[in-house]
């Protein structure tokens, strides 16, 4: 085991070059694929569906391609607008029906709006950052920092405790959640990643796969899938990103696992929710995950479609946005703001501000604009807006236009900052949440930034606090 504090091993050239290589060619071969399996190749949904496939795989090629040495946070950002917009405009989604041609072109073009300003000020030449003391200095020791392993077997222990049993105060769980999940974020993280380098143990490789087994397992014991899934996806970016090279093998082996249980999701959610029944106890996990991926099958041989398509519909956003042009401003004013008045009260600790708004109030007044929740009990249910479509509620194509410049503008910036920077570091730290962040797209800013706000305080400003007592 190498000292996890080290900036690592710097990104082999000729892995780089053959990763480039292999994403130009299955960007192309999916693009190519997309459009010969089109009903209409030549359609402008599909046209569209392709720029953004392509605008959105652009920044991820040219990262292998020059070799970046930062954690590809951007890059990553950019990509999930495939799944979400991109795959679900080329295969059909079911939702696309109910609205015009019109409308579905308008929601298209927004994206690729985003996506263009996102680039273009990502790529815009920047001089060279040179990033204050503080955030360059390691915030743990040597010694410290090879307990890794040990803060996602905690971790791993956490989960276990909050799920099957009883043992914690119900007012400090939210603290705790965040304080364990900040921690077991950048485990994962950086043993991913340096399983990717080929510096750990087999023996801590073993361990890895263990606890991350029990940790997704536990979580999907639970019937939300998102959590699981993100651990999942930040271990193969974190892999993939220091060895340069797509876990193709595992992917194809976890994908249709996680196809399946999506199938199934909403019979079992009726079955246990609906129905009232217990969630299972450790136990009875075995029996769960059978009747779990019994009603995934089942779903797949009695759909009409594939489970690809059902995949893709519960993970779109594009009939979000849809629904937002179509109703704005023809129907509705735009917000002009309103769903970001919020942002600036998170920066304001709970226990100064009891009554402090939740970050959940910017998503729940957008449902409750467009009808979709009771405005007398709106934490019944969840929508996922996305950014984009929020954007655009508040101020139109100028909105989604800026939105895009922000984020190329503020990822280029801590990208610059950020590389070199020893992993536990300030800089490191914020450069491994913010690509663990990168990909929850559903979420509307003041969730985005609350979320990432208490992971900071929790994973930097603590270690950052102790590291100022010591140290001077």
């Amino acid at each position: 085991m190498v000292d996890a504090n080290d900036i690592g091993i710097a990104p082999n050239p000729n892995a780089s070059q053959r990763l480039h290589r292999v994403a130009v060619v299955l960007v192309a071969c999916t693009m190519i694929g997309f459009f010969w399996r089109s009903e209409d190749p030549l359609g402008l949904k599909t046209l569209l569906g392709e720029v953004i496939l392509f605008l959105a795989s652009r920044p991820a090629i040219q990262w292998a391609k020059h070799n970046r040495a930062w954690f590809p946070a951007f890059e990553l950002l950019c990509l999930t607008t495939i799944a979400f917009y991109a795959i679900p405009l080329l295969v059909g989604h079911k939702d696309l029906s109910l609205y015009q041609p019109r409308v579905v072109t308008e929601s298209a073009m927004l994206v690729i709006a985003f996506l263009a300003a996102a680039n273009l000020s990502f790529n815009f030449r920047s001089r060279s950052m040179r990033p204050s003391p503080w955030a360059m200095a390691p915030l743990l020791s040597t010694e410290g920092s090879r307990y890794v392993p040990a803060g996602m077997f905690l971790n791993t222990i956490y989960i276990y405790v909050e799920t099957f049993t009883d043992l914690l105060p119900s007012e400090i769980i939210g603290t705790l959640r965040a304080l364990f999940f900040g921690l077991g974020t950048v485990a994962i993280f950086v043993l991913a990643r340096q399983i990717g380098q080929g510096v750990i143990s087999g023996r801590t490789r073993a361990f890895f796969i263990v606890n991350l087994a029990a940790q997704v397992i536990i979580l999907f014991s639970q019937l939300y899938l998102i959590r699981g899934i993100s651990l999942l996806a930040l271990g193969a970016i974190a892999y993939s990103a220091a060895k340069r090279r797509v876990p193709i093998l595992w992917i194809a082996l976890i994908l249709p696992v996680v196809a399946v249980l999506h199938n199934g999701k909403s019979e079992m959610r009726k079955h246990y929710w609906e129905e009232m029944n217990p969630l299972p106890t450790l136990s009875e996990l075995p029996a769960f995950f059978n009747e779990w991926i019994d009603f995934g099958l089942q779903v797949n041989r009695d759909a009409e479609s594939s489970t690809q398509t059902s995949v893709v519909d519960r993970a779109s956003l594009i009939q979000m946005l849809c629904m937002s042009v179509e109703g704005v401003p023809s129907q509705k004013p735009f917000l002009y703001g309103e769903s970001y008045f919020d942002i600036p009260a998170l920066a304001i600790p709970r226990f100064l501000w009891p009554e402090k708004p939740s970050s959940l109030m910017a998503n729940i007044r957008l449902a409750v604009y467009f009808d979709l929740i009771d405005p007398d009990d709106p934490f019944q249910y969840s929508i996922a807006f996305g950014m984009i479509a929020e954007a655009y509620l508040n101020f139109g194509l100028f909105g989604v236009t800026a939105l895009g410049l922000f984020f190329g503008v503020l990822y280029k910036h801590l990208s610059i900052l950020g590389t070199g920077a020893p992993q536990f570091s300030a800089l490191g730290i914020l450069m491994i949440l913010l690509t663990a962040w990168s990909f929850q797209a559903e979420l509307v800013m003041a969730t985005w930034l609350s979320s990432l706000f208490q992971a900071c305080v929790v994973c930097i400003g603590l270690p950052l606090a102790y590291h100022k007592l010591t140290h001077g």
